[in-house]
């Protein structure tokens, strides 16, 4: 079987790798993107790290296959409800 590259491993617009990010949001209690956020800014510049944000709060992974369309608006779309409030 081949091993797939994940090259997606940091923030672009701010001086955060997913992994300082994952140590930090469990030492803090972070449970969310907007605490991640606030608290380092990861999340508010172009917002393409979101996706990758999200599934590193889901399943602790912090290094990513570069996603898809498909895989982002999914994403969105389950976020919608978090910012309609």
């Amino acid at each position: 079987m081949l091993r797939r590259e994940k090259p997606v491993r940091s923030c672009i617009c701010y001086p955060n790798t997913f992994a300082e990010l994952k140590d930090e949001a469990t030492r803090q209690g972070w449970t969310t993107i907007e605490e991640i956020t606030a608290a380092r800014g990861c999340g508010s510049g172009c917002g393409a790290c979101r996706p990758y944000l999200q599934k590193m709060l889901e399943t602790g992974e912090t290094a990513f296959e570069v996603m898809v369309p498909q895989e982002v608006k999914a994403f969105l779309r389950r976020g919608e409800h978090l910012h309609n409030k």
